[in-house]
């Protein structure tokens, strides 16, 4: 489910950076996926930040990565990674992820692509399936809050 079909070229830029928020491109793809200086707060190394359409995806690939190695993740050295198998991702890069996932729902393309590797694995990715796990796991982001609390509101005094 974490391996996807990609340009060479591309993949090749991104390397072992992590992906996140880029605030100063050193490096811009010609579909607009971008490498250079983090805007992910509490890193300041280099990220790799793919195009809007493939966000969510690539978020949802990390909540799927983070569930499966649960066990293992912990002793892992990877920047986007805080140290335990709870989180497991540090607040800005969760926050980012989060973020992604929201503003990208699960698209038909996505739903295909886990279908395809069901045949193949007999496993699926459960966060494209059933979106709403990722808020039950890896909790909720202050927009969601401040939407629910706002509906909530106008429900009860209109």
């Amino acid at each position: 489910h974490h391996v996807v079909p990609t340009d060479g070229y591309v993949n090749g830029q991104r390397g072992n950076h992590p992906i996140g928020k880029v605030s100063s491109a050193s490096w811009t793809s010609t579909n607009a996926s971008n490498k250079g200086s983090s805007a992910v707060p509490g890193y300041s190394g280099t990220v790799f930040e793919p195009i809007d359409e493939f966000k969510g995806d690539v978020a949802r690939i990390y909540f799927y990565f983070a569930t499966r190695y649960q066990n293992q993740i912990a002793s892992w050295n990877y920047a986007m990674f805080n140290g335990t198998s709870t989180q497991v991702f540090t607040n800005g890069f969760l926050d980012i992820l989060l973020q992604w996932h929201e503003n990208d729902p699960v698209s038909e393309m996505e739903i295909a692509r886990n279908n395809r590797v069901y045949q193949f694995q007999g496993n699926r990715n459960p966060f494209v399936d059933n979106p709403q796990f990722v808020y039950s796991i890896f909790g909720v982001t202050l927009r969601r809050i401040r939407e629910t609390f706002l509906s909530l509101f106008r429900f009860r005094f209109i």
